[in-house]
Formats: C-alpha cells, sequence, structure tokens
C-alpha cells in the first residue's frame, strides 16, 4: 500500500528548566505508544496510551492515537467511540476534521466487509461513512481525498441497492411460487383420492372395467396438466437469478419439483394402462416431492438475505479511490519535537486490502494439496 506519511502535530512543548516528575512520565508514556505504534504493535501502543490517558484522561490527541490502534487491529466500534469522543470534544479544529474522516474510515471499513453478509447493515454503515466525509468537506471544501471517498462509497452504494432489489424481486417470485406449489399440492393430493376411490370401484366391482378405463383416461389426462405445471414450477426456480449461485434450499426444492415431475409421469403411464394401484403409489410420491419443496422453498424465504455475488475479484472497483484515512495520527500526543509518521489510506487501498484478506481466508479454507503416485 502505497501510504503517503502524514504528519503528526504534537504538543506545543513550554521549554522549562525543568519539567515535573508527571510531565515527563506522560511524554515518556507517550513517546513508547508512538514507537510502539510505528512498530506495528498495536495492542501495546493502545495500553500505552491508556496509561497516558490516566496521566491526562482530556488529553484528545491520546484519545485520538488510541483509536488509530483500535483501528489497526480491527476493533472497529472501540475505534469509533474513541473518534467520536475526539470529534465532539476536540477544540482542536484540524484534528476535529481528521478525527471525522477516520470516522468514515471506520463506518466504510465495516461496510465493506459486510457486503457478503448483511446487504442492509452494510448500506447503513456506508452511509454513514459518506456522512462524516461530507462533514470534513463542510470545513474543509478542498479535501479531494473526502471527496472521492464519498464517489467511491456511492459506487458501491449503487452496487448494493441494485443487489438489495434483486433480493426483495427474489423473495416476491418465491412467494408466489410457494403459493402454486400449495395450488399443486392440494390439486395432486386431489387426485390421489381420486384414483384410490376408482381402485376402490374396480376391486369391489362398481364399475366394469370400460368405465374404469374411461375413469383413468380423465385422471390421466388431470395428471398431465399438473406435471406440465409442475414443470413450469421447476423453471421458474432455475430462471430466478441465473448469473448468481442459488441457495441451498432453493436447489434443493428444484431437485424436489424434478422427482416429483418423474413420479408424475410414471403416474400418467400406469393411468394410461389402467394400473390404477401402481398409479395411487406414483402419484403419493409425486405429492411427497412437491410437500419437500414447498418445505424446502419456505425455509429460503426465512434465512438472512445474504449477497450472493460471484467472484469478488471479478466485481468492478473504482479507480483509485481515496481510502478514508486510516488513523492519520495529525495529532499525535504529547511528545518531543520528532514528528512520526502515521498510516494514510485511501478507500481503493481498504478495498484491495480487504480483497487480499478474502483471498488469504480462502487459501487457508482449502485442502492441503496432496502427491498423487503416477501410474504411468
Amino acid at each position: 500500500m502505497n501510504a503517503r506519511k502524514p504528519e503528526i502535530l504534537i504538543f506545543p512543548l513550554v521549554l522549562l528548566a525543568t519539567l515535573s516528575a508527571g510531565a515527563q512520565s506522560l511524554r515518556s508514556l507517550v513517546q513508547q505508544g508512538n514507537s510502539l505504534y510505528a512498530a506495528g504493535n498495536y495492542a501495546e501502543a493502545i495500553a500505552q496510551y491508556e496509561q497516558a490517558l490516566v496521566e491526562a484522561p482530556g488529553s484528545m490527541e491520546v484519545l485520538f492515537n488510541q483509536a488509530n490502534g483500535y483501528y489497526r487491529l480491527d476493533d472497529l466500534d472501540k475505534a469509533v467511540d474513541a473518534f467520536r469522543r475526539v470529534a465532539a470534544e476536540s477544540r482542536d479544529m484540524m484534528l476535529v476534521g481528521r478525527a471525522r474522516y477516520n470516522l468514515g474510515n471506520c463506518f466504510f471499513t465495516r461496510g465493506v466487509k459486510q457486503r457478503d453478509s448483511d446487504l442492509q447493515k452494510a448500506l447503513e454503515d456506508l452511509q454513514a461513512a459518506i456522512g462524516h466525509w461530507r462533514q470534513v468537506l463542510d470545513v474543509e471544501p478542498d479535501n479531494a481525498k473526502a471527496a472521492r471517498n464519498i464517489e467511491v462509497a456511492r459506487l458501491i452504494i449503487k452496487d448494493i441497492v441494485d443487489r438489495i432489489n434483486q433480493q426483495k424481486q427474489q423473495q416476491q417470485q418465491q412467494q408466489q411460487l410457494a403459493e402454486k406449489l400449495k395450488e399443486l399440492l392440494e390439486r395432486q393430493k386431489g387426485l390421489t383420492q381420486k384414483t384410490k376411490e376408482a381402485v376402490a370401484a374396480v376391486e369391489e366391482r362398481q364399475i366394469d372395467p370400460n368405465q374404469a378405463a374411461q375413469r383413468y383416461a380423465a385422471q390421466q389426462a388431470e395428471q398431465s396438466e399438473i406435471r406440465r405445471e409442475t414443470e413450469q414450477a421447476a423453471a421458474q426456480l432455475q430462471q430466478q437469478d441465473p448469473n448468481q449461485p442459488q441457495p441451498p434450499q432453493v436447489r434443493q426444492a428444484a431437485e424436489e419439483l424434478a422427482r416429483a415431475t418423474d413420479s408424475q409421469k410414471t403416474a400418467e403411464s400406469q393411468l394410461g394402462q389402467s394400473a390404477g394401484s401402481a398409479a395411487q403409489q406414483s402419484e403419493e410420491k409425486a405429492a411427497e416431492h412437491i410437500a419437500k419443496a414447498l418445505e424446502a422453498l419456505s425455509q429460503s424465504d426465512q434465512q438472512p438475505q445474504q449477497d450472493q455475488q460471484g467472484d469478488p475479484q471479478q466485481e468492478q472497483q473504482p479507480q483509485q479511490a481515496s481510502e478514508p484515512n486510516e488513523p492519520a495520527e495529525p495529532n499525535e500526543p504529547q511528545q518531543p519535537p520528532q514528528q512520526q509518521a502515521a498510516p494514510d489510506a485511501t478507500a481503493q487501498e481498504i478495498l484491495d486490502r480487504e480483497q487480499k484478506q478474502k483471498e488469504q481466508r480462502q487459501m487457508m479454507q482449502r485442502p492441503p494439496y496432496q502427491k498423487v503416485d503416477k501410474d504411468w
């Protein structure tokens, strides 16, 4: 990540002949925290800043640095709380601006992370990020990074809104399809009852073979119509979102409908041969499969909607966005005039970093490669 080194604003130090023991201790704690932070030991740096805050509880600069550490550890909730306090209580407008900017950074990062698990929460966080960056622009209209970050977040929000709308449309289609399956199930059960009655009438010799054949032929036509509508329902499931993987419950529902149509075809053939008892059994199986498909579809509708996106590498990402200023430590806590650099990332870098982390997690989840003995 090509991150320039932002400046650290230091406390104005009054050069006195002697410093009090408390001031020396505070400065030492801050220096140690800064050194640990620069070395990437963020947890230890936070501990040093915490001790410094005991001696100077009102130091917004120390709190700002601590928030940076939390951000670096991906403890975004604590980072948000600390940055909010800095933005609300600091009298240093430069520090307030950077705290607001970093708040945008926190919400942006959290929103990006939630795109695969909760689109609605991701949307809310990205909208919050934009709100914080706009506050920065209210004070610094020429802040190019804040302006660029807003554009990046808007592009991602547009994509999320499109996906949310697709999910709503899918839910509506699934609800309509569930109603259709309920209707088909009742019709299939009704046909099974008719076949059962016809079989009983034949066994009790209430009707002759010619009359039985006529009744079976009528039921065969009815079964054929139910089968065609069942096939149409299965096709609707397959067409819901051809470009994205289907939830397992939807795939299960489609498989059950395929089994149902197989049983229905068998029943049609058996009814055509006046094999009433065998047809009844096939019809019962068809009804069972339709019921299972309906149950699977209902479970899918109850599952929390997740972002069913494809390969994240193929997702169009904004060009060189300004990643929200990673905790930029503009005002490092009280320290001697030795200015220490802190990260100053861009929004695109946040996206790239998140993508790399996803790839690393995927690599870790893959089974280890095992050598296969050659047989040639």
